[in-house]
């Protein structure tokens, strides 16, 4: 009896809140659960068609009649207060397109501030080269309606595979957040001026579909701070892909993308976070042409574009080229540089004394190694100008192998390994530590017995 007297207090006091404070604390809740406050008393029956939220699946009801049914009464309840949160995960191929629009139109027409819509539409496999992509109807895509690209208070929109149309004219004045998941656009101009137009946006994310039909990814920005583009490879694609980013304030950039062949850094923040994993259109296992004059420019004015950044990933593949290049040309100076992860691959890591003597002022540095040599015959007879003054952590990664007659790991590169490592250590007048991946065990004490020019680094292996 205590218990069910606790719960009624509870209760009784709750329904003593007023309704804003009510649906305020409703909008924490699903959707689902917030509907289901309708049946304790006649005062909630219709309190959470006033929820500032709505988050839903359109498959998770009984039927379309259902979810059709739900959303008419939601969003033609009259209600007084702003939709603050929308998202929909919607299912295209079972809805009709026209009422569907309907009810986006309605939502952003209310002032919507959150905007997530999700079409969950089904994926035809193709097989296309030996890999397989995701084939999308025309049928299965939503198109925005007119309306969203002049939403005065949306705060962060989020679109998975939708159609954007070319607007006429765009003024999103509060739009911070921007992700935009599979989309297709009606062309080029459309996504550059939809960047454009957003004047307070701080970040953008960018999945790309293999079948969209852009050309050029063009990110112009006063006030972007952060930048992520994400593209598979598109095997047997055609065309020239350019992206293009000019955002003097950026602070972290992320490029993952396999399919663009050109990138072009107009602007970037003093001293961004990056990381690069890009092909620059050179296939996998080929090697960077000398004879191709205007990658190797392109290269050129990317590579100097980085050149103020103070802490930089580098995946294997990405290195692998800017290897290539390094044969023909200088790297450019890294001069702002402090943070270092490269990951190397086959010989590429033989460029890692010129990679170092790039960046004079670095302070930490990882180093990956997907393969090593049995030999030793590296040339590391160039001391990079920050091991004398700025280097402080080292951390280096190599790999096993695994022997699968034997069924166990077998360590290989062991020369090369301890060359690395003494490298590190004979050479480092500022070293305070060297820390070694679990691949090092067999070797770890000779490493530790090693001489070092840095009397207080000391060497550690990875938990």
């Amino acid at each position: 009896m205590d218990g069910e007297s606790s719960k009624q207090r509870i209760f009784d006091r709750l329904s003593n809140l007023p309704d804003s404070l009510l649906c305020k604390i409703l909008s924490d809740f699903p959707t689902k659960e917030s509907v289901r406050t309708s049946i304790l008393s006649k005062r909630w029956r219709n309190l959470w068609l006033n929820v500032p939220s709505l988050d839903i699946d359109s498959n998770k009801f009984s039927n379309v009649n259902a979810f059709v049914s739900f959303m008419d009464r939601f969003l033609c309840s009259g209600n007084e207060q702003h939709l603050e949160r929308f998202k929909l995960k919607y299912w295209a191929r079972k809805h009709d397109a026209s009422q569907f629009k309907s009810w986006i139109d309605a939502v952003i027409r209310g002032g919507i501030r959150h905007f997530n819509l999700h079409n969950a539409i089904f994926r035809r496999s193709i097989c296309h080269l030996h890999h397989v992509h995701n084939e999308v109807g025309d049928d299965e895509l939503v198109e925005m309606p007119p309306s969203l690209y002049s939403c005065e208070r949306l705060v962060n929109l989020n679109l998975y595979r939708v159609f954007l149309d070319h607007p006429e004219s765009v003024s999103l004045p509060c739009v911070k957040f921007m992700h935009l998941d599979m989309v297709l656009y009606d062309g080029d101009s459309t996504l550059e001026t939809l960047i454009s137009s957003c004047p307070v946006l701080e970040e953008l994310i960018i999945t790309r579909d293999f079948s969209d039909s852009l050309e050029a990814v063009c990110v112009r920005s006063q006030s972007l701070k952060s930048f992520k583009i994400e593209c598979e490879h598109c095997w047997g694609s055609e065309g020239h892909v350019v992206v293009a980013i000019d955002a003097p304030r950026l602070e972290c950039m992320t490029l993952s993308d396999h399919r663009s062949d050109s990138f072009i850094i107009h602007s970037i923040g003093p001293s961004a976070k990056v990381d690069i994993d890009v092909l620059f259109g050179v296939e996998y296992g080929a090697s960077l042409e000398p004879d191709d004059s205007s990658k190797i420019t392109m290269l050129r004015k990317f590579l100097t574009g980085l050149s103020t950044v103070s802490d930089m990933s580098i995946y294997a593949d990405t290195l692998n080229v800017i290897h290539d290049y390094s044969e023909m040309e200088q790297l450019p100076q890294f001069s702002n540089l402090s943070f270092l992860h490269a990951c190397f691959q086959e010989t590429a890591w033989e460029m890692l004394p010129a990679l170092l003597e790039s960046c004079p002022n670095l302070q930490s540095v990882t180093l990956e190694f997907d393969c090593l040599p049995e030999t030793d015959q590296v040339d590391l007879s160039l001391v990079p100008q920050c091991f004398k003054s700025s280097l402080e952590f080292v951390h280096l990664k190599t790999p096993y192998t695994v022997s699968l007659k034997k069924k166990r790991r077998k360590l290989t590169g062991t020369s090369i390994k301890m060359k690395l490592a003494k490298y590190f250590l004979e050479n480092g007048t500022a070293l305070k530590k060297l820390t070694l991946s679990q691949s090092f065990c067999n070797i770890f004490k000779k490493i530790k017995s090693i001489p070092r020019s840095s009397t207080g680094c000391e060497v550690v292996m990875d938990d």
